[in-house]
Parts: structure tokens; sequence; C-alpha cells
């Protein structure tokens, strides 16, 4: 990866650098052919403060000279300091089995193997699409107190295999995984027979009775709850500018003393992980709910000293050239403790929620909508297989949380993906937790 020096550049006590260095790679296979997109970019963000206000500037590393010039307009000449007594520590998380090791024409061939895998599971694939996305992340911080440096790699899966229903609707099903390294493309055959199994199942799915049922959540759909709608709610910066219904909740009781919610870039090892943020502060969690109390939102560091709250590691920018934000990283319900097989046993009639398209939040009246639900009906404590799809969910947020009776015991932070403020702002995340128990649940 490329290097720059921040010590070249002017700074005062009150400057931070940042420099990033991304490349990107993204492969395609499906029945149509391949496609292969790459990218890269580097550039360093400085940032001064300055009567109370951050003032940022960003650019490509090849406009230094703009850059420092853009410095010296906000910093005196007396306040110029050097900081070359400041030991640099470097972080790595690369993988098993680093990208970089494998050639180009070698990850085709072994994406090419992978879609035939899939497609030889069944004759009435419409069309079996495999994506892998390799993005390398470098990242260097540098203020009046500390000087930090990381290296990510960072793997994604995607499966996706259309096919026709019984009434010759095309449905599909997809499988998505994330790993540091390479490592992510290497299946298992319990995780291919699962893919299988799911599909055949849906090829006789159904749409529901809309009503409210007791349901039990999978891990992906618990994290999917997490992040849209307590997530965004917890957002400090959004809190500030009083567009969030979670200021009126902060400190207050919403949930049983088993229910908690972290957001952790430090959770080994996920898609939204690092070692720090875009401000300097190194990762840790971060209980946004705790014991049922909502106690603390995510931060960065303008809102966190305005509204009174000790910064936490969630300042992110989607690129060096773009400002920072409050952002999730990885956002999760934490281990409960009951075991998933006796919570299924617990439901009389009601439906397991395996995983969806998506979902949205609206902050400021802390709704949550999640779409593209694949159900599962429960009856008697067993799962039955009667299958029903494109299931959307709608709640209030204090409402689903209080209607929380169990949780599992089987912490799972596995999402991958991108997300959006404000549909801009994209910076990579997960989510996940353990299986949930909700009454009450609004499906449609």
């Amino acid at each position: 990866m490329q290097q720059v020096n921040l010590t070249d550049f002017s700074r005062s006590r009150n400057t931070t650098l940042l420099y990033t260095h991304n490349k990107d790679t993204d492969i395609i296979v499906d029945d149509k052919g391949i496609e292969i997109m790459t990218n890269a970019d580097s550039g360093v963000k400085a940032r001064v403060m300055k009567d109370g206000f951050w003032h940022d500037f960003g650019g490509s590393t090849l406009q230094r000279d703009w850059l420092k010039k853009k410095l010296a307009e906000f910093i005196p000449k007396k306040e110029l300091v050097q900081y070359n007594n400041i030991g640099m520590k470097t972080f790595k998380q690369l993988g098993r089995i680093h990208p970089d090791t494998i050639k180009l024409q070698d990850k085709v061939k072994d994406l090419k193997k992978l879609q035939a895998r899939i497609k030889s599971l069944s004759d009435d694939f419409l069309n079996v699409r495999v994506r892998l996305a390799v993005e390398q992340e470098e990242k260097e911080f540098l203020s009046g107190e500390k000087h930090l440096r990381q290296e990510l790699n960072l793997c994604t899966l995607i499966v996706v295999a259309f096919f026709s229903d019984s009434n010759d609707e095309m449905r599909y099903h997809y499988l998505a995984r994330f790993m540091p390294g390479y490592e992510a493309i290497q299946l298992t055959n319990k995780e291919v027979n699962d893919f299988k199994n799911m599909i055949m199942k849906l090829k006789n799915g159904r749409k529901i009775t809309p009503g409210k049922y007791t349901c039990i959540m999978s891990n992906q759909l618990t994290g999917l709850l997490a992040h849209e709608s307590f997530g965004h709610g917890m957002e400090s910066d959004t809190i500030l500018k009083d567009r969030a219904m979670a200021k009126q909740f902060l400190g207050k009781k919403l949930a049983k003393d088993f229910v908690s919610i972290i957001d952790s870039p430090s959770y080994s090892w996920s898609h939204g992980s690092y070692f720090f943020d875009d401000e300097g502060h190194l990762a840790e969690p971060t209980y946004l709910m705790k014991n049922g109390i909502v106690n603390h939102p995510i931060t960065e560091a303008f809102s966190a000293k305005k509204l009174g709250y000790t910064a936490s590691p969630n300042s992110r920018a989607e690129s060096y050239d773009h400002k920072i934000y409050a952002r999730m990283t990885n956002t999760y319900f934490d281990a409960g403790p009951h075991k998933p097989e006796d919570m299924i046993k617990s439901v009389k009639d009601g439906f397991y929620l395996h995983q969806s398209s998506g979902g949205m939040e609206d902050p400021k009246s802390w709704g949550i909508q999640i779409q593209g639900i694949t159900a599962e009906r429960i009856k008697n404590g067993r799962l039955t297989g009667e299958m029903f799809f494109e299931v959307g969910m709608t709640g209030f947020l204090p409402d689903l949380l209080g209607n929380i009776c169990m949780v599992g015991n089987d912490l799972k932070v596995e999402g991958v993906g991108r997300c959006g403020k404000g549909h801009k702002e994209w910076v990579r995340v997960s989510e996940g937790g353990p299986h949930l128990l909700v009454d009450e649940v609004t499906l449609a």
C-alpha cells in the first residue's frame, strides 16, 4: 500500500491528521458472465479546532501544497509544534489467507467453481450469482497525543440463487459471509446443504395473514432490529439536532434486565471492526442499552461534548473528503440466559423469522420497518417447514423492546454491508445478536 509522511504537514496542538488509502476489488460470476471492478483511492483529512468548531480540509495526497496552505490559514506560526517524539503504534488484521497472495485469474477460477457447485444443487435454478468483494484499508492518524496506524483486509462473499416457486414466480435466496482473508470463499458442506434445504422449503412459500404474532427472531433478524431502530436512533449528532426520540428515553428502562444492546468496533472480527476511529479513539464497546436501561449514545467528539457524554469510538467519515459523523460499527444484542431450542419449544403458535432483504428506520418517531422476511411457522413447539415469503414487520421500538420475553445464549455477529446516514455517507457495518423471543410482533 502507499505510504505518506504525516509529519510533513505543519500543525498545532488543536490539529489532527488522518491519512486513508483504500484498494477494492469486486468480482461477480453468474450465468451471464464475469464482471471485475477495481478501485484505489487515497487522501488526507486535516482538522483544526478553532473557536469551538472543527474546520475540516480533505484532499488527495497529490494536493499537499494546497492542504498546507489551508492549514496555515488557521494555525498561527507561534502555535506550530512538531510531534516527532511520538512513537507510532501499528495494528493489523490481514486474515489467514492474504488476498494479495491469490492472483486475480485464480480468484475468478475459484468463484466459477463455487458458482458451479451451487448451480449443481438443483435443476430449477434460473441463475446463480457469486460475488467476492475484497476491501483493503490502511489508515494513519496523528494528533498531539497519539500516532496510530492500522491495516485491514475485508473479504465478503455473497451467493444468490434465483428460482421459480410452485406458482412459477421468481424468488431468490442468499447467503452472505465475511472473513478478514480470502478464506471467506471456503463454504463448508453444511453451509451449502443448509442453503439448498431452505430453497426447497421456499418453493412452496406463500403470503402471511396480517396480524400480531409471537415470533422468534434469528441472529440476522435480531441484528437488523438492533441496527435499523436502536442504532440509528442513538447517534449523538442526530440527538443533538433533536431528530431522535431516543433523547426522551436516555436513562429510562425499556426492557427486561437480560436485554442489552452494544455497538463495538472491537468485536472480533466482524465487517464493522477496526482498531481506532477517524478521531483516534481506540476501539471498545459502548452499551446503548444495559440491563434494559437506555444507556449511552454512540458519538463523535463535537456532539459528545455538547451533550456531556464521553466520546465513544464511533467517529467515521465515508472518505477523507467527507465530514465525520457518529456512526455504527458492529451493533448487536448481547447474549442472554436462554437456549434457542427451549425458546422454540415454548411457542405454541407463532413464527420463526429467518432473514430479510433489509430495513428502514425513523429516529424521530422510533419506528421500525423490516421487509422481505422469510418466516417459518412454529406449531406446538416445533418448526413445521411451512414457509411464508416477503413478510413485512413494523412496530414502535419501545413496544418491541418491552415485548422481548427471552434472549438466547448464542451470540453471533455476522452481518455484512454498508450503512448510509440519510441515504448517503456510506460506511461498512455489521449487526447480529442471539435469538430473541418477542410477543405481539406485527407482521403483514
